[in-house]
Parts: C-alpha cells; sequence; structure tokens
C-alpha cells in the first residue's frame, strides 16, 4: 500500500452540508428586543415558569414549524404554555407525596444518571471544543507540502533511522535548501515527490490524518513546521504553501472539442470566439449556449451548471458528492469575480467557465456534518488521550517494571480466553503493585489477574490487550469523578437529569390517579353508545355451505345436481359426499356465518349477485373450484349496545382518563395556585 494512502485518506461518507438557520440570525418578533432567559411567564404554586424553560421545552419537541419561541403566535404560546403547566403540577403533586424521596425512584433517577453522565462529559469535554475547532479551521483553505519517511513496522523494527532520516532532511531545508527539491530527492512517497511534495488544498476533517491537518494550521505561508510529524506508519515534515479564506462557489462550463475535421488550432479559435461573446452576458445567454454548443451532455441540459448547482471549493469538491475538479480548471475558476468568464484547458479540451457566484462560509451550515465527521475518525483517539490525561492528573501511575514483568511470563499469541493465561506468573509477581491510583489505591498483579478472570470480556496477553484491560477497570474511576459534579458545572445537565426524575415522578403521580383508576365504566359507555349508536353497523354477512373439488369437470357435474337441490340439508348431503376441503365432509360442507370483510369465500359470494336458497357456481378459488349455497344473508344493521362495547371501548376510556385528569388538575390548582404573566405574553409574542 503506497505511502500517500496514509497521508490522503479516502473519505466515504456523502459530506451534504444540510442548511440550517445560523444561530446568528434574528427571528422575526413582534419585539424588537429579545426576552431575558429569565423573564417570568407564569407562576405555579411555589415555582416560577420562565421564557427559558418553556423555550427549552418547545424546541426540543419534534416537528415544530418555527426555530423559535418568538415566531409562535401569542395563541399557540398559551396553548403550549398550558400544557407545560399541567406537567408541572402533576410533578408538585408527586413531590408533595414526597415520591422524590422513594428509594425505588431514588435509583431509577441514578440509573438513568449514569447513562446520561459519560456521553454528556465526553460531548462538553471533548466533542463541542473539537468541533467549534473544526469550524473555525473551516473558515481557510491550506495548501501543503510534504516529506514523507516511512517507519518500519513489526514489534521490534527500529525507528531511530527513519527519524534520523527526517531531521537529516528537515535540517537541510532549515538550512536553506529547497523543500520541493528535497521532497523530489528523499520523500519516500513516491507520488507526492514527484510534485515536490504538494498536495491539493485541504481543510479541518477533509480526509487528511490528523498530525498533518494540526501542523498545517499551526503554520503560516512559507513556513515549515519545526520538528518531524509523527503518524501511524510515517514521519512527515509539513511546509504550508498557501493559506486563503475558503471560498463555495456555483460554476457553468462549456466544453468545447474537435469536430469532424477540425484541429486543435480550430477549437481554440472557436473558444476564443465564444469567450469573447459571452463576456459581461447574462447567465440566461451563457445557459442557452451551453445548452447548444457544449459537448459535455451531462451539464449542458443544465445550462451548463456543475454537480447539479452544488457548490464547490477547493478542499471539499462539490459538497453534493465531494467530486473533485481538474487543477487546470479549478485554477482559472478561483482566478475569477463572480459573473466572469474565463477559458481553461484540460485532457478533456477547451472549457468556457462562468463563476456563477460565491456562498460565505457559514459554519452552521457544516455543524452537524463536522460533528458526524468527528466522532467518525477523531473521537475515539481523542477520548482516550482525554481519560489518559484526567487520570494521570489524579494520580495514576503504571509502573512500567512491573508491568514489563507480566507482558514477560505471559504468551502475546494467546489471550485471557485460556484459562491457564497466567500459569507463568510466578507468586513474588503477583504481589507486586501494578498501580497506583493516588488516594484510591493501588492493584497488585494478582488481584489484577482475579479481576479479568471473573469477566468474560477476553484480552490478547500483549502490551495493547493488558493495556486495555487496564483501562476496562481504571475508566469508570475517573469517570465517576469528572462526572459527580456536572450539575454544577452545567445547568443543562442539571435540567436533564431533573427532567429525568420529573418524568418518573409524572409517571407514578398518573398511574395512582387516573391509570389504576380507569376501570370500564358501563353507564359511561351506555351514554356514549346512546349519542354514537348509528356508527356502529355489523358487517354483510353470509351463511354458506360449501362443495370443494379440485377439477373442473366434477365441479361442473357436482354443480348441476347441486343447484337442483331445494334444502340446504339436500346441498350438504352433496357436500358429505363430494367435498375434498379437509376436515369439511365432517361438517358436510358447512362454513356457518361469514362476513364479507374477513372471509375470502363470503367475499367472492357477494361478487355473484347472492341470494338466499341459492347455489352459485362452480367458482375458482384457492386452487380449486367451489360450489357455494347462500344459506342466509345478514345486511348490515345498527349494532346492540353489547355488540358494539369492542368498538366504543378505546373511546370510552379516553373520555374516562380525561375525566379522571381534568378532576385532579382541578383540585391540583387549589392546591398550586396558577397565574399566567398575560402582560408580559402580550407584549412578547404577537396576536
Amino acid at each position: 500500500m503506497r505511502t500517500f494512502q496514509w497521508l490522503l485518506i479516502v473519505v466515504c461518507v456523502a459530506h451534504t452540508l444540510v442548511a440550517q438557520p445560523s444561530r446568528g440570525a434574528k427571528a422575526k418578533r413582534s419585539s424588537s428586543v429579545a426576552p431575558a432567559s429569565t423573564t417570568i411567564l407564569a407562576r405555579i404554586g411555589p415555582e416560577v415558569v420562565t421564557y427559558e424553560d418553556i423555550e427549552t421545552t418547545y424546541l426540543r419537541n419534534a416537528n415544530r414549524p418555527h426555530k423559535s419561541l418568538m415566531d409562535m403566535p401569542r395563541d399557540t404560546v398559551l396553548e403550549f404554555l398550558r400544557l407545560y403547566t399541567n406537567y408541572r403540577l402533576k410533578v408538585l403533586d408527586a413531590i408533595a407525596r414526597g415520591y422524590d424521596k422513594d428509594s425505588a425512584v431514588l435509583s431509577e433517577v441514578a440509573a438513568n444518571r449514569r447513562l446520561v453522565a459519560e456521553t454528556f462529559l465526553y460531548e462538553k469535554r471533548i466533542v463541542e471544543p473539537n468541533v467549534e475547532q473544526a469550524l473555525q479551521r473551516r473558515a481557510y483553505e491550506l495548501k501543503p507540502a510534504v516529506i514523507v519517511v516511512t517507519i518500519p513496522q513489526g514489534d521490534n523494527a527500529d525507528t531511530t533511522a527513519a527519524y534520523a532520516k527526517a531531521m537529516a532532511c528537515l535540517r537541510l531545508v532549515q538550512s536553506g535548501a529547497s523543500f520541493e527539491q528535497v521532497a523530489r530527492d528523499s520523500s519516500d512517497d513516491k507520488e507526492t515527490a514527484r510534485n515536490g511534495g504538494v498536495l491539493p488544498y485541504i481543510t479541518a476533517l477533509s480526509g487528511v490524518i490528523r498530525p498533518l491537518e494540526d501542523a498545517a494550521y499551526a503554520l503560516e505561508p512559507g513556513q515549515v513546521y519545526p520538528h518531524p510529524v509523527r503518524a501511524r506508519f510515517v514521519y512527515v515534515l509539513v511546509k504550508l504553501l498557501d493559506k486563503r479564506p475558503r471560498e463555495m462557489v456555483r460554476v457553468r462550463h462549456i466544453l468545447l472539442v474537435p469536430q469532424q475535421g477540425e484541429d486543435s488550432l480550430a477549437v481554440e479559435r472557436r473558444a476564443d470566439s465564444l469567450l469573447h461573446a459571452l463576456e459581461g452576458a447574462p447567465v440566461e445567454r451563457f445557459a442557452e449556449a451551453a445548452r447548444q454548443l457544449s459537448s459535455d451532455k451531462s451539464s449542458a441540459a443544465g445550462g451548463g451548471l456543475l454537480g447539479n448547482g452544488a457548490f464547490y471549493c477547493r478542499s471539499l469538491g462539490f459538497e453534493s458528492d465531494n467530486r473533485r475538479l481538474l487543477p487546470q480548471f479549478e485554477d482559472v475558476l478561483f482566478s475569477l469575480r463572480d459573473g466572469q468568464v474565463g477559458i481553461a484547458r484540460t485532457v478533456y479540451g477547451v472549457h468556457i467557465i462562468r463563476r456563477d457566484s460565491t456562498k460565505p462560509y457559514n459554519p452552521d451550515d457544516e455543524r452537524e456534518a463536522v460533528r458526524r465527521l468527528y466522532r467518525r475518525y477523531n473521537f475515539e483517539d481523542d477520548k482516550r488521550a482525554f481519560l489518559d490525561a484526567e487520570k494521570k492528573r489524579a494520580g495514576w501511575s503504571l509502573r512500567e517494571n512491573v508491568f514489563a514483568a507480566l507482558l514477560a511470563a505471559v504468551n502475546p499469541a494467546k489471550s485471557t480466553r485460556d484459562s491457564a493465561w497466567d500459569a507463568g506468573i510466578g507468586n513474588n509477581l503477583r504481589t507486586e503493585v501494578l498501580y497506583s491510583f493516588g488516594s484510591r489505591g493501588g492493584m497488585t498483579v494478582g488481584a489484577f489477574i482475579d479481576s479479568l478472570k471473573k469477566h468474560r470480556q477476553p484480552y490478547t496477553l500483549n502490551r495493547q490487550g493488558m493495556e486495555a484491560a487496564i483501562n476496562k477497570l481504571t475508566d469508570p474511576m475517573i469517570i465517576t469523578e469528572l462526572t459527580a459534579p456536572l450539575e454544577q458545572q452545567y445547568p443543562q445537565f442539571a435540567r436533564l437529569v431533573r427532567e429525568f426524575r420529573d418524568g418518573i415522578l409524572l409517571f407514578k403521580v398518573e398511574d395512582q390517579e387516573v391509570w389504576s383508576k380507569l376501570k370500564f365504566d358501563t353507564a359511561l359507555a351506555r351514554a356514549y353508545y346512546d349519542t354514537t349508536a348509528s356508527r356502529y353497523k355489523t358487517e354483510l354477512a353470509y351463511d354458506v355451505s360449501e362443495i370443494y373439488v379440485f377439477s373442473d369437470s366434477v365441479a361442473k357435474e357436482l354443480a348441476e345436481k347441486a343447484k337442483q337441490t331445494r334444502t340446504q340439508s339436500e346441498f350438504e348431503a352433496l357436500a358429505a359426499q363430494y367435498t375434498q376441503r379437509a376436515g369439511y365432509r365432517e361438517k358436510k360442507g358447512h362454513w356457518g356465518k361469514q362476513t364479507v370483510k374477513s372471509s375470502a369465500l363470503a367475499k367472492l359470494v357477494a361478487a355473484h349477485e347472492p341470494e338466499e336458497g341459492k347455489v352459485i357456481g362452480p367458482l375458482s378459488f384457492e386452487n380449486g373450484y367451489s360450489i357455494v349455497r347462500v344459506n342466509a344473508i345478514y345486511p348490515p344493521r345498527q349494532k346492540t349496545f353489547e355488540e358494539a362495547i369492542p368498538d366504543i371501548a378505546s373511546a370510552v376510556q379516553e373520555i374516562k382518563q380525561r375525566q379522571l385528569t381534568e378532576q385532579w388538575l382541578e383540585q391540583l390548582k387549589k392546591k398550586f395556585p396558577v397565574r399566567y404573566e398575560m402582560a408580559t405574553i402580550n407584549k412578547l409574542f404577537r396576536r
């Protein structure tokens, strides 16, 4: 595998950047001044409901058409506020009953907190800072050049020679030698060496390895990074050639290629003439020329638009699919201003290029895409580095000599799945302290072995596997310490945990006040039925008997006999003798009452103008033939109360639930008086 592949990782992910409202954009509102987050909108007993409470809850609800609470009309805000009030009344009732002190509730809250605390910690301490850094970096595009020195691989590989070569190259450059010439002469990556080490433009999370990106963004144009950058398989020397604001442009082109009998000079003359004709022309004229003249049929139909109209930048390509333009094309494109045309020559032919428009960089447009890329490519490494740093800060240290002795005493080709993996570890080594963790104590080799044997997860018996096992035991300790003060550090987390708790309280108190009382109320059901009875009808049904056979000739013969019968019993006597449907000779072919809605046979009968006593068929049915007698017809009628109970039960229960809830809320409003700050609401929200 070429070293270049480790420098430019192919990022096989669609960078579709979904446009979202800018965080800095101001929402339309009836007041010119945004309310403070502490502005009080309502009072519920001892609680106040602030603008922040309502907006946070509102924005978290899915499928909301607005992006800000200030966009909502007053009546909608009031309705939402009433729903929120009901929720808070129920929670206050649960607290008044002491449910928040219940051991089962406390245990469930603690379990929920553990589930979210670690993720929240990583989001705040790792993900958000790195995403913000990447978004800041993405405002610029960099063109770096590199000199690559490969590092020998293997457990016993000597990397000193590679480092010495990298340092020798660096000293040459620092003493005045051309970076590009040293790259051509000495870089182990021949693909980039041929070009003097020059790479395409990059930006944050654009596919280059992290150490190279970090080094490039630490430089100004013309500078060389002061030491070799260590990556997984290589040392890299980095020089920054260019740094410029990232421009995203929309581009059109007209491709001209030689026509039959035409030489390249003729194409050039044609291109020059067309370029002159389109200079200063409106976009409509360029688009029409592209439709008529361009040899690139894939873009010609769209008036020459490339990338289906997606914006393009040098470091990421088209934002729709990340395809890149050829360098010769790209250089001309970015030398133009919006509305200007230029000419470029590539292997495909001569291009008349029009730069249509430029979109300014907006970090919010790319925030979610950058977050996904960061989590996919960098998060795990950063998490490991974060935890290691925090453990070291907290006093954790590994006794390297003991760890080395442990590794020497086991077979690196095996894992802890082997029942005798620790047989070579002597008693003296087992009593040695493997690591210490400040005031939290430490762990001996013997205790470490015992811990691994208690866990089913296997670990390889090499350094990497044993380090992973140690981390598995020690990471939870530091995570517990780091997540303990989250409520004090982040009001957002305190709110999240409180909402978990309130949700549990709500479930518990609603179960007692509503769900446990929700019995089927026959009197309520009868009253509901009396006002809605006409809605409930029985299904059209037929009582039928059948003779079923597999042969069409036999079916025709039996149909003649069946049509001569005068009674149900005469027909069923034939069925008992001839029907071939499994289990139906004993029933004399009698199906009984069948509704058109649920029975395929009844549906088939309904399509043949049935009458009571009529014999129908033979009919092709279920891989055979049926002769059917209609014994009785049951037309739709209004259902009795008893028959309608399955139809009305859900609606009746909903009414009962609503009654219980309303009665409960009325009691709660007396206990916890509710007051809406209408003057504030009327001032803030449009009618």
